[in-house]
């Protein structure tokens, strides 16, 4: 598989939820699409991203499909980093049971309450 390279931006809701859009080098991807994240767990979030999530995407890079997808994202604080999270996306079965296979990584930073970051593909180049 090639690099793959994006960028996203999340909101965390009131319902501590996350709504945001993406872009990526996909040759295909001419604009910004729309994705959107429910925490598992909503009770242990302290107001801030960290947390896990049922996550999906909207994107239309087959003009003949209606494309996207859905994953469980897993956002923590970086180690050793202040203010630098680290987000992990697997594949994800609708029965609840995570495939185990591991689609994207990425890191992210706070700017003016949103969650900014980059992702790539997985594994690792």
């Amino acid at each position: 598989m090639s690099n793959f390279i994006g960028r996203f931006y999340f909101k965390l809701t009131d319902s501590k939820n996350l709504i945001g859009e993406f872009s990526n080098n996909h040759k295909k991807c001419n604009r910004n699409y729309a994705e959107s994240s429910d925490r598992i767990i909503p009770d242990v979030c302290h107001g801030n991203f960290v947390g896990e999530y049922y996550h999906t995407w909207f994107d239309d890079f087959d003009p003949n499909e209606l494309g996207g997808g859905f994953a469980k994202l897993k956002i923590e604080l970086k180690s050793e980093c202040a203010n630098i999270y680290s987000l992990n996306w697997w594949l994800y079965e609708k029965d609840g049971k995570t495939l185990g296979e591991q689609i994207f990584w990425g890191e992210g930073m706070l700017c003016d309450g949103m969650l900014i970051g980059d992702y790539r593909n997985f594994p690792t180049p």
